[in-house]
């Protein structure tokens, strides 16, 4: 999400894999609904974030040389099940002990942003899996 230039990562990773090696990637992306919230847990501000499409992604990679074995989005589905926990956080917030105790203070409202940005369609979640041919 921090990388401004993920075609050249993807070939970078094309280039170090042996043939039939596989890449796989799990990320968030750019959703159909605008910009996300922010700040989110890897960027305060929208100038240091660096998200794409599903369709974008899948671009690079097939640039790149990769064959696609999987792409999909699993925003919706995630945010389903992440609701009640929105609800938690929103409501009584975080728990004495959790990786706020290593993440910091503002980790409420970063969870609290992610989950909102993708029940909103603002931010996707990339699964995918390339192949480089053999």
């Amino acid at each position: 999400m921090n990388v401004s230039d993920k075609r050249g990562v993807f070939r970078e990773a094309f280039r170090a894999l042996r043939p039939g090696g596989l890449l796989a990637l799990s990320l968030a992306g750019a959703g159909s609904a605008g910009e996300p919230r922010y700040p989110l847990p890897w960027a305060t501000t929208p100038d240091i974030s660096f998200l794409a499409t599903p369709d974008e992604i899948g671009g690079d990679l097939l640039a790149a040389g990769f064959q696609i074995v999987l792409l999909h989005d699993t925003a919706a589905a995630v945010a389903a099940s992440l609701a009640p926990v929105l609800k938690q956080l929103e409501t009584e917030g975080l728990p004495p002990l959790s990786s706020h105790v290593v993440m910091g203070e503002n980790e409420k409202e970063w969870r609290i942003n992610a989950m909102r940005s993708q029940a909103e369609g603002r931010l996707s979640l990339i699964e995918a899996l390339a192949r480089k041919p053999v």
